[in-house]
């Protein structure tokens, strides 16, 4: 009797030529979606480090008065009160509603990288929150850029025209 050919070609098929071997085609939708997650996940990771998509010196984020619906914003931003030389000093608060209540605005002049990304910002307007941990009518402040993205949020965004904000 002979040994069959290890080396065939034609060994792990059926005799109709189908392969016995692992199913491949079952795998390629599998292997689609997972390229197609890493290919997301890293476009949204890039896009997110781009400069462009960043806060700038120089934007500005404006209340105007009455612009808001009443507690529309549920939120207390943490800040940091910022001495001349922009070194960090003693905690406030910034809530939006409040800030829109009466209008003022947040004028971003500059931005510092260590030890985390935080940006100052200057406000003026009337007091920053209800309590007694308001930033008051006019302050220099360090906010991160999460927090100031959300204040631009809360204000329709960065800038002082209309901003198409539906209500």
């Amino acid at each position: 009797m002979r040994q069959p050919d290890r080396h065939d070609p034609t060994r792990n098929t059926t005799p109709h030529g189908t392969s016995n071997g692992p199913a491949w085609d079952a795998w390629l939708p599998v292997l689609a979606a997972m390229a197609i997650m890493v290919t997301g996940c890293l476009s949204t990771f890039l896009v997110l480090e781009l400069d462009e998509f960043r806060p700038k010196v120089g934007d500005i984020v404006a209340f105007r008065p009455g612009s808001q619906d009443t507690d529309m914003w549920q939120m207390s931003i943490p800040a940091k009160l910022a001495s001349a030389t922009g070194a960090p000093g003693a905690a406030c608060a910034l809530d939006p509603n409040v800030m829109a209540e009466k209008g003022g605005s947040l004028v971003v002049e500059g931005r510092q990288d260590d030890p985390a990304v935080q940006y100052l910002v200057h406000w003026a307007g009337t007091a920053t929150a209800s309590t007694s941990d308001s930033c008051g009518d006019s302050a220099n402040l360090l906010v991160s850029r999460t927090d100031l993205q959300r204040l631009a949020n809360a204000a329709g965004g960065f800038g002082v025209g209309d901003k198409g904000v539906v209500r």
